[in-house]
């Protein structure tokens, strides 16, 4: 079994995937607007699914998936008036290293709203959380030797 997180975004999937590839040196396995989507059978083409009436945002993002390094970051952007805020959740990246944990901080921390900014704790060499300016609550870890 594998378990992956799938965020949820308010029209900034297309731009918050570009960017964490970037980032997370990851490779954006597929990106699928809603205007790629095949017809529904017996019917004109329908928008409607989980992301909600999609007419008129047709160029959002249906799905993306992020390959980063074997472990998978999937993704969507739904209609305005289905999207929630996301809560009771952050993403957690475990960085296997100082340096790593501050430079992904330095580039996704611009802009975010930061709970704890990057530094040292009693469990980890660097620690932080912040929610970024897409909106996604995040965790860098690095642990300290044992």
């Amino acid at each position: 079994m594998k378990l992956n997180s799938y965020l949820i975004f308010n029209g900034q999937c297309r731009e918050a995937f570009t960017f964490y590839a970037e980032v997370l040196n990851g490779t954006i396995d597929g990106m699928m607007a809603y205007a790629e989507a095949p017809p529904e059978p017996d019917s004109e083409q329908s928008d409607e699914g989980c992301g909600g009436d999609m007419t008129g945002h047709e160029d959002l993002i249906m799905h993306a998936c992020l390959d980063l390094g074997g472990e998978k970051l999937m993704a969507s952007d739904v209609s305005p008036e289905n999207f929630q805020k996301p809560q009771g959740m952050h993403v957690a990246i475990q960085a296997d290293s100082i340096e790593e944990a501050e430079r992904i901080y330095a580039a996704m921390s611009q802009g975010a709203e930061i709970m704890m900014p990057l530094g040292e704790t009693f469990w980890a060499k660097r620690f932080a959380m912040f929610t970024d300016r897409f909106g996604i609550p995040w965790m860098i870890n690095y642990d300290k030797e044992m």
